[in-house]
């Protein structure tokens, strides 16, 4: 019963969520579906690589016996690269793009308020994966429509549901968190939390990493770190930041030197370093709810200004226990029951 109560109170601040992803794969098994002249040719373009996102979205097409050609673009976190792939889409005349994460979105659909016809795709349908602000980027207007030739998916957790979730683990008066000025995403969490703590009775301090030569300095992470643990920083909150992803080894080190709780917004932090919570929508998830409307765009012809963006139904709470027993900062028994649980270092 406590736990119920515990998981209703970390939810109440979520959105209504649009279809659940058991929900969607059961409506497209369930839909008809004739057999194309062709496979619909998806048109892919990646920012750090292949990653579970992308993953989910190829499976699902597999799963629902869909003929799909992909053709897989990896900018490789250098947006300059991305004007070509538009050209190439546009050359190729595919079926629909899929675009990955905030920059790739911006730089090949615009945003809603700034397209230009030259730059960008707008007459071939477009869905979006792994952006973590959709309204605060400008990719769409609000959640209910982009109003123009895309959709997508949020895959954020709502900001309030995260504080509650840290929390609930560990009643802190001061987060903190260490981000990449160049990151707008950064800057949104930032203001999000400011506003969240002046009503639920905690501070923020944010420090950010140094700029050398116009670029974030990984070298100068630690020693960020180690200012918020002089701060009095109780709780590290991690942002979603391709840059403090790729160095995550780097950052959730010094929170674990520096003794210090942190909490991921997206699951790489948790999963594949030494975060020691994270309360996320699992990338997998997202990739395949985003597949979910690519199949009602090419198959059932729905046009893509008239499918909402909304996120997967399932919250995934994982805790590395590695890290847990290495803090001695152990969760309590009503959250514990709720989350997943991350022991590589268990037996068998």
């Amino acid at each position: 019963m406590i736990a119920r109560r515990l998981l209703l109170a970390l939810c109440a601040a979520a959105p209504l969520l649009l279809p659940a992803l058991a929900g969607a794969a059961e409506n497209g098994a369930s839909a008809e579906k004739g057999t194309p002249a062709r496979p619909y040719r998806i048109y892919m373009v990646l920012y750090r690589g292949w990653e579970e996102c992308a993953k989910g979205f190829k499976d699902y097409f597999t799963n629902q016996n869909i003929p799909v050609e992909l053709i897989i673009r990896d900018a490789a976190q250098d947006k300059s690269r991305i004007p070509g792939f538009v050209a190439e889409a546009k050359e190729l005349g595919v079926d629909l793009v899929f675009t990955w994460g905030t920059t790739v979105t911006q730089e090949m659909l615009g945003t809603y308020d700034k397209v230009d016809p030259e730059k960008h795709i707008t007459d071939i349908p477009a869905v979006f994966a792994i952006v973590s602000q959709p309204v605060g980027a400008k990719v769409v207007p609000d959640f209910k429509s982009s109003g123009r030739n895309i959709t997508g998916t949020s895959y954020l957790v709502p900001m309030e549901t995260q504080v509650n979730l840290m929390r609930s683990y560990l009643p802190a008066r001061r987060l903190g968190m260490v981000y990449n000025p160049l990151e707008a995403n950064s800057r949104v969490a930032i203001d999000e939390l400011t506003q969240l703590g002046r009503r639920l009775g905690y501070d923020l301090v944010a420090k950010a990493v140094d700029l050398v030569d116009g670029k974030p300095s990984v070298a100068s992470i630690p020693g960020k770190v180690a200012e918020l643990k002089d701060a009095g920083v109780e709780f590290l909150y991690i942002p979603p930041d391709t840059f403090l992803n790729v160095n995550r080894d780097v950052l959730t080190g010094a929170a674990l030197e520096f003794q210090l709780p942190s909490f991921a917004a997206a699951e790489n932090p948790v999963l594949n370093s030494r975060a020691m919570i994270g309360g996320v929508y699992r990338y997998y998830t997202v990739g395949q709810l985003t597949a979910y409307k690519a199949e009602q765009i090419l198959v059932h012809k729905v046009a893509p200004k008239d499918i909402p963006i909304d996120a997967p139904k399932r919250l995934s709470i994982i805790i590395n226990m590695p890290v847990v027993r290495a803090l001695g900062v152990y969760p309590p028994m009503n959250l514990l029951g709720l989350a997943e649980v991350h022991d590589p270092e268990a037996g068998p």
